[in-house]
């Protein structure tokens, strides 16, 4: 009732500006500079009434093209104008019964032949925020100087990073994150991990789209999140570096070099991040037996203690080989290694509270990741503008490995210890082919269409070796150990139309896929199949007002197993709590609406956004009693999953300071009958974000962040909320070429997870902290020299 009812009375606000507005004509046109005849970007377009007065204004996109919608029957004068460029004016004349206007193409004469070379300089938004999608800026953001993805993330809207760096959107963790719009194995089992060493000065861009077109994968609940790492283009050559030092022997640095004297670009990005990484973690149960009275009690203490290195190597080249064509090719190189330290203290009673039994288990970890990236494409560009067919390949090859050496330590009832090894290799090597051709087929028109393949073979590999007494010596346990392979083959054909007409548009997309996964369970020689052919549709209606716009989308998704969500032998990392896949597991199928308004002017800007989402199969993690002191975290299918939220964005920008701030409030039931538990449970949670940069003088700025997240929902129980606030300051020297940084994160130390567990088997209290007090000091020096055409008078940089 309650998501009904918010979606009504956001309805209703909303759609009142378009009952409300006066029936008029649309005036279009094109802005061109009068001597290359090339459209002119950003020009600004007035209609003024014959006292000179503006009635309505609008800008140019980077067609030079213009709409001024509403325009009432008169007597019009028509001027366009632009930095450096004399103003242009015509007189326009809109008569009773009009609808439609073209007023053509108008010229502008630039004034560089009587101007020095002026250059313009301006900040890019950190937040650009649309109804379908938002992008963050990282070069505008302090601690991206000297924090990872996790950190950047953190400051985007509806987005959330947990204690552990799990990434959840729209309160979800079931999103799809891409690095430079292409699945990669770092994002897989351990991308959690993986984004906490990935760092963010080697990222350009992050972008988030919550409802994608049939272009897109529709793998994902609650959308896309892609990661564009740094690419620079421009002509010359040119390059920045950025060191940072921080508290216990954390550091990090990032080189980015850039060399383009014609049609060949190189470019090359290297980082290198060291970090800290503490983990606090107690576990307090309570067990019950079938007569729910209490049989025993367990408490866990642990300490873990790591210091990864990560590195991150990218070579690309781009070459014009045409007007018509270019190739280019690329390659990625991350090696991510590090030594994991853990400490666990068990204590185990009877009902009366009398210790049963107490050890320690000491784990001993060498651990490293590294993945290799290939991607080579040809795009040729017809005489029409803007219709392009692409051609691209991508190729990654990751592996990983734990090698796990552990000693229990008994302390009661007897003194003795006994030792175990766990050797963990995983591969996971994945192919990408995308033909994606475009064509604009008129002014108001485009039809897009293409074939994207993507393939995926995983080999899992756990060997358990216990230290035999008698012998002297580790010998395999043969019980324990296994092996896993998973392929996944998909071929996708998708197609997609779009066409507007005056203030309403639509965008209407049909992807087909035939999807081919096979796992092999190589110990037990049995097959897993699960084959099958979906179609996914997608619609985008829209609606433009003077300065807002309506939009209404639409897009079925789906949500895959990966090879370890589906892996049945279990990992026994700790005795007493064992994770394992399960074969069984089907496809989540997601419906998700989204009705979102957009209102903006010079200053401010404001989008809401109201979405639903119902969720078929949907995955839940699950704690199963394996026996009266061990338990099994596998996944499951629930019955059903609905969920709506509402999501409010609100940005400011003046002269001395730049605010983004967001909530996301959602309504989440779940019905988990299928799996024994109470027919349906519901809750309303919320997460706020808030960001702001100060300009305290032309060459300081400060930053402030923080993050608020509510109690969650869980089949079992729920988790609790969390709040973190991060800040750090800029000074700019010499002229802006070098900056210096000095950043921290997490002020009040209050970051810490607590999660409730209560089944009719066991009550079990969670509670996690890490050391996230973090102080970093660093500068950043930027260098090189610009190739000018010598017409190029007028200036853009969009870099500061």
């Amino acid at each position: 009732m309650l998501p009904r009812i918010v979606a009504l009375v956001f309805f209703i606000y909303f759609s009142l500006p378009l009952f409300s507005q006066e029936k008029g004509a649309s005036v279009s046109g094109t802005i061109t500079d009068k001597t290359s005849k090339q459209p002119v970007e950003f020009a600004t377009v007035q209609l003024l009434n014959t006292d000179s007065s503006v009635t309505v204004s609008s800008i140019t996109d980077k067609k030079g093209r213009f709409i001024l919608l509403n325009v009432r029957p008169a007597n019009y004068i028509l001027r366009a104008s632009f930095i450096g460029y004399e103003r242009s004016e015509k007189a326009i004349s809109v008569n009773m019964g009009q609808s439609k206007i073209n007023a053509g193409t108008m010229e502008i004469f630039s004034l560089s032949t009587n101007m020095t070379e002026v250059t313009v300089t301006s900040k890019k938004s950190v937040l650009n925020t649309s109804i379908d999608r938002k992008i963050y800026t990282v070069s505008q953001d302090i601690m991206a100087q000297s924090g990872n993805a996790s950190d950047l993330l953190k400051n985007i809207p509806s987005v959330e990073v947990d204690i552990e760096g799990q990434v959840s959107l729209r309160g979800s963790t079931e999103v799809m994150i891409l690095i430079n719009g292409r699945p990669s194995p770092l994002m897989g089992k351990t991308r959690a991990e993986a984004l906490q060493q990935l760092p963010a000065n080697s990222i350009e861009r992050i972008e988030v789209i919550t409802n994608p077109s049939a272009r897109y994968k529709p793998d994902g609940t609650s959308g896309i999140i892609n990661i564009v790492l740094k690419k620079n283009t421009k002509a010359g050559w040119n390059g920045a570096l950025i060191i940072n030092a921080g508290n216990k022997n954390r550091y990090n640095a990032n080189l980015s070099l850039n060399y383009k004297p014609g049609k060949l670009n190189l470019y090359t990005t290297y980082s290198i991040r060291r970090d800290n990484r503490i983990r606090l973690n107690n576990i307090d149960r309570t067990y019950f037996d079938s007569l729910e009275n209490i049989s025993g009690y367990y408490i866990q203490t642990s300490h873990s203690h790591s210091l990864p290195l990560a590195h991150v190597l990218t070579l690309g080249a781009d070459y014009t080989l045409s007007e018509r064509n270019t190739i280019g090719v690329s390659g990625d190189y991350v090696n991510r290694h590090f030594t994991r330290r853990d400490a666990v203290n068990n204590l185990s009673y009877d009902r009366n509270k009398i210790i049963t039994e107490n050890y320690d288990r000491l784990r001993y970890d060498p651990e490293y990741e590294i993945e290799k990236n290939l991607t080579a494409y040809w795009q040729h560009n017809f005489p029409k503008e803007d219709h392009e067919l692409r051609i691209e390949f991508n190729a990654s090859a990751g592996d990983e490995q734990e090698d796990n050496h552990y000693t229990n330590l008994y302390h009661f009832p007897f003194p003795f210890s006994t030792f175990d090894n766990t050797l963990i290799k995983a591969g996971d090597n994945q192919q990408q082919l995308t033909i994606d051709y475009s064509n604009p087929l008129s002014e108001d028109s485009k039809l897009e269409a293409g074939y994207d393949g993507s393939f995926a073979q995983q080999d899992m590999n756990f060997r358990v070796d216990s230290f035999n007494t008698a012998q002297g010596k580790f010998v395999t346990n043969l019980a324990r150990s296994n092996r896993f392979l998973y392929n996944e083959s998909i071929h996708a054909l998708y197609g997609t139309y779009q066409h507007s007409y005056e203030k309403f548009g639509y965008s209407a997309g049909l992807r087909l896929e035939d999807a081919y996964i096979k796992g092999r369970l190589v110990t037990k020689d049995s097959l897993i199949s699960n084959d099958y052919f979906k179609i996914y549709p997608t619609l985008h209606l829209s609606y433009k007002l003077n300065s807002s716009e309506l939009q209404l989308n639409y897009s079925k998704r789906v949500h895959r197993a990966e090879g370890d969500d589906i892996n049945p032998f279990p990992e026994y990392q700790d005795p007493r709590n064992l994770r394992a896949g399960n074969p069984k597991l089907k496809p989540e199928i997601i419906h998700s609406v989204e009705l979102g308004y957009k209102w903006q002017n010079k200053n401010f800007s404001f989008v809401p956004s109201l979405y639903y989402r119902y969720k078929l199969n949907g995955f839940t993690s699950v704690i199963m009693a394996v026996n009266d002191s061990t338990l099994l975290t596998t996944m499951q299918n629930l019955s059903n999953d609905k969920s709506a939220g509402l999501e409010l964005i609100f940005s400011a920008k003046a002269k001395f300071i730049t605010t983004n701030l967001s909530s996301n409030f959602f309504y989440n039931q779940i019905d988990a009958s299928d799996l024994g538990y109470s027919n349906k449970k519901s809750i309303v949670s919320m997460s706020i974000n808030f960001n702001s940069s100060f300009t305290l003088t032309k060459t300081t700025m400060m930053q402030i962040s923080c993050n608020y997240r509510s109690p969650r929902l869980t089949p079992q129980g729920k988790s609790y909320g969390s709040f973190v606030f991060n800040t750090g300051i800029k000074q700019d020297l010499f002229k802006k070429k070098v900056s210096v940084i000095l950043t921290m994160s997490d002020l009040f130390r209050t970051l810490r997870q607590k999660t409730i567990l209560n089944t009719s088997f066991l009550n079990q209290t969670l509670v996690g902290k890490r050391d996230a007090q973090i102080v970093y000091l660093g500068f950043s020096y930027r260098f090189g020299k610009m190739i000018k055409k010598t017409d190029d008078k007028l200036q853009f940089d969009d870099n500061l």
